[in-house]
């Protein structure tokens, strides 16, 4: 059985650089943390600490254990914290991990939309390839995400997001409807790198095209590549909601614009699978309703101007 006190006991040593400042951080004397060092030590069959003149320091083995280490306390705290939240609230709430554009794109809008009617979604971010692992290492009630779901897992494909351009309202493209892969990529362009969902689909279809992206800004963030389609740094392509001095136009690739699939998971075994399928199909209508507004609301501003 794991036995988290000398886990947190042996982080604090570490992180405070000696077997007796750690000691003083948990409130024990110094050989009773000698011993749980030892002790945690002989479990594992390796050497964490090597003692003796000078500093303390990390074995090799140790550096590599510290660093699991503190993500199992982390994930031990998130478990704590939010089974107390749970018990204390009267009101439903489930617990989804998303990647950020979706958080702040579906998630957010939904609870915003269908106010006191739904569950409470409290969320937390992951990596779009890491969020049925990371729901299921966190007990979340339901990952939503460009990715397929972990084998095992009850899925569900609840929508799909548009890729869109964004583009500042004075670009020569800003009148247009829909913009044709072809046009797209003869301008400056802002991409996520390639794990992400919208920029794998948008490679393929300039590959289908026979065309090529010339030297495009590549970031990691899209809060930032959509800041800098706002500075006129070029277009981002994403599938989060533009800022408010940018447009939105949907990318069109060969037959229809571009979509990401948006995929829904949840452990079947979850007490609450009914509540959480019911809350992912309602999430996946809301969405798609609000992608076809959203469609209709640019196609009248460009027949309005």
């Amino acid at each position: 059985m794991v036995d988290l006190t000398l886990f947190a006991s042996y982080v604090a040593v570490v992180q405070e650089g000696s077997i007796s400042a750690g000691a003083r951080r948990c409130n024990i004397t110094q050989p009773a943390m000698t011993r749980q060092i030892q002790r945690l030590e002989h479990s594992l069959g390796v050497r964490l600490l090597v003692r003796g003149k000078g500093s303390l320091r990390t074995t090799p083995a140790g550096a590599r254990f510290y660093d699991r280490a503190t993500d199992l306390l982390t994930l031990a705290e998130n478990v704590v914290g939010r089974t107390q939240q749970e018990a204390a609230q009267t009101r439903e709430i489930l617990h989804v991990i998303a990647p950020p554009a979706t958080i702040s794109s579906v998630v957010a809008p939904y609870l915003v939309a269908r106010g006191t009617s739904t569950p409470l979604l409290d969320c937390d971010e992951a990596e779009p390839f890491r969020v049925f692992d990371t729901a299921a290492a966190r007990g979340a009630d339901l990952g939503v995400s460009t990715g397929v779901p972990r084998p095992g897992w009850q899925r569900r494909a609840i929508s799909s997001a548009l890729i869109w351009a964004h583009v500042p309202p004075g670009h020569e493209l800003a009148r247009l409807p829909e913009i044709k892969v072809e046009d797209l990529v003869r301008h400056p362009l802002v991409l996520l790198t390639p794990n992400s969902a919208a920029r794998r689909l948008l490679d393929q279809e300039v590959a289908r095209t026979g065309c090529q992206l010339a030297d495009p800004l590549v970031v990691r963030q899209p809060a930032i590549a959509a800041a800098l389609a706002v500075a006129g740094r070029g277009i981002a392509v994403l599938t989060d909601d533009p800022g408010p001095d940018v447009l939105a136009i949907p990318i069109r690739g060969e037959a229809e614009p571009l979509r990401v699939p948006l995929y829904a998971g949840w452990d079947p075994d979850n007490p609450r699978a009914r509540l959480v399928e019911e809350t992912a199909i309602d999430l996946g209508d809301f969405f798609e309703a609000r992608t076809r507004a959203r469609v209709r609301a640019h196609r009248d501003h460009v027949m309005n101007t």
